[in-house]
């Protein structure tokens, strides 16, 4: 009875496996790499595209504020300004110098800022009275 407890490998290949196991390793520590990358930037978007809607939104609240006050008198040159979640909006009245007043110009300004991240989201209308 022969109790051999080597291995049946040459000896050319005794360092193969090694080389397979460090390679596989390098390979799924790149690929995990790449995943959390991934991750990281899909995050980021989606902070992103909520800052944008909040703006957008604050935005519009704003300016339907602007448009309700030149409805009961287009002459009056308010400006609005409102504050939400952490949002700001700010509207401007512009009158065009070649008609009468009773058409207006609303430009409103929507700006959500984070420590990283600002966006700033515009609309302008034009309101006209008959």
């Amino acid at each position: 009875m022969n109790l051999d407890t080597h291995n049946s490998v040459s000896p050319k290949q005794g360092g193969s496996m090694l080389i397979s196991v460090l390679f596989i390793m390098v390979v799924l520590a790149a690929l995990m790499a790449a995943i959390a990358t991934l991750t990281s930037q899909s995050s980021q978007q989606l902070v992103y595209e909520v800052q944008a809607l909040k703006a957008r939104l604050d935005a519009e609240s704003t300016l339907e504020k602007q448009i309700f006050v030149l409805l009961d008198d287009i002459n009056e040159p308010a400006v609005t300004q409102s504050s939400i979640n952490g949002c700001e909006a700010v509207t401007s009245t512009l009158s065009p110098a070649a008609t009468p007043r009773k058409q207006v110009n609303i430009i409103t300004t929507g700006k959500c800022n984070t420590g990283q991240l600002t966006v700033i989201r515009n609309i302008e209308v034009e309101v006209i009275n008959i």
